[in-house]
């Protein structure tokens, strides 16, 4: 070994004793363990099958739903489903209800498949007579239909903000009263800030069924009672090309509606 080779020898081992060893390469990640499976959550009262009611709602934004397609609705396990009755006029136009032209095949394909149905309809009134005019195209959508889930006014429309938070809450209430008057179940739909800011909840929630749309993926902040939950608006559901609003209750809503009569248009 030549003078040069010892000297890089000698360097070479007494960088070894500073450094300390070589890293060892990383052990590879090992996959995370599989989460416990959840328990089974106890049933509600009165419902067969597995809680919770799991249920969607449609209207021709969805399209042209085939007979197949709700057969694969009610075989993923859906209950039922809610059918928009009557949309209305387009943006910043008032009121003018229209029936919705997927209606009459939503309602006697998806009774077919064997789900329980129920129905909405989408207000821009602004007075007792403008809502007068929606009822009486929604009573004509409803005619000969038997509904075993509820009858829910839509309340969303920011032109209906015009109106203050009491006299919007007495506008729902008439709604509602209206529709309780045709002989069915009446429930209310909305989103939580918007319940929030325009209307008085407290006067509405203690007297009628709430159907609450909130996207947050959390417990909605809402100081009421609400009985049905719409948790997306972009749910994927075999037999719907797209995205579909998806439901969730633990309310035994054709049960109650069966034992009250609720289940078709009372005659004026």
């Amino acid at each position: 070994m030549s003078f040069e080779q010892f000297i890089k020898h000698i360097l070479e081992e007494a960088l070894k004793i500073f450094s300390g060893p070589a890293e060892d390469p990383p052990a590879p990640e090992e996959a995370p363990a599989a989460p416990p499976a959840p328990s089974a959550p106890e049933e509600p009262a009165g419902w067969e099958g597995e809680p919770p009611y799991r249920y969607l709602d449609v209207s021709l934004w969805q399209g042209k739903i085939k007979m197949e397609g709700w057969q694969a609705i009610k075989g993923a396990g859906y209950k039922g489903v809610m059918l928009r009755a009557c949309g209305n006029s387009g943006s910043y136009n008032p009121s003018k209800a229209y029936i919705d032209k997927t209606f009459a095949n939503n309602y006697a394909n998806a009774k077919a498949a064997g789900l329980d149905i129920g129905v909405y309809y989408y207000t821009k009134a602004v007075s007792e007579a403008e809502a007068d005019k929606e009822l009486a195209v929604l009573r004509q959508a409803l005619l000969g239909k038997e509904l075993t889930m509820p009858v829910a006014v839509d309340m969303e429309n920011a032109l209906l903000t015009v109106l203050k938070p009491k006299d919007l809450t007495n506008l729902a209430a008439y709604h509602l009263e209206q529709i309780e008057k045709m002989g069915f179940f009446a429930q209310l739909y909305t989103y939580t800030s918007y319940a929030n800011r325009f209307l008085e909840m407290e006067r509405l929630a203690g007297r009628w069924d709430i159907w609450l749309a909130d996207y947050t993926g959390k417990t909605p902040k809402a100081a009421f009672r609400y009985s049905a939950h719409q948790h997306t608006s972009k749910g994927a559901v075999p037999g719907i090309n797209g995205p579909v609003d998806l439901d969730v209750t633990t309310v035994n809503y054709p049960a109650i509606i069966r034992k009250k009569g609720l289940t078709r248009l009372r005659e004026a």
